[in-house]
């Protein structure tokens, strides 16, 4: 019995789905040709972070993962779904 990740499930698709169409087409990007295109958006804390040093990025992790450690590391669900209403995302 074989497995058909390529397909779509619901509304959602594999993430590797386009990735693994492009390589069995022999391109070398992972874009699709047709249909639909996976994308990011990242806010621009994300970004900052992203193009922050290496150490201060570093320190960042360190404190979150301690948090978490410690079980005192909390999001704020009403700004998330707000922050998703707001997107477009539901």
């Amino acid at each position: 019995m074989g497995i058909d990740r390529t397909g779509p499930i619901g509304q959602y698709r594999f993430a590797g789905s386009n990735a693994d169409r492009a390589r069995q087409a022999g391109r070398h990007d992972s874009a699709p040709s047709t249909g639909s295109e996976d994308s990011i958006n990242l806010s621009s804390a994300a970004r900052d972070l992203a193009s922050a040093p290496p150490e201060e990025r570093a320190e960042i992790v360190r404190r979150i993962r301690s948090q978490v450690d410690a079980g005192s590391y909390r999001l704020d669900a009403d700004s998330i779904a707000r922050h998703m209403v707001d997107r477009g995302d539901l």
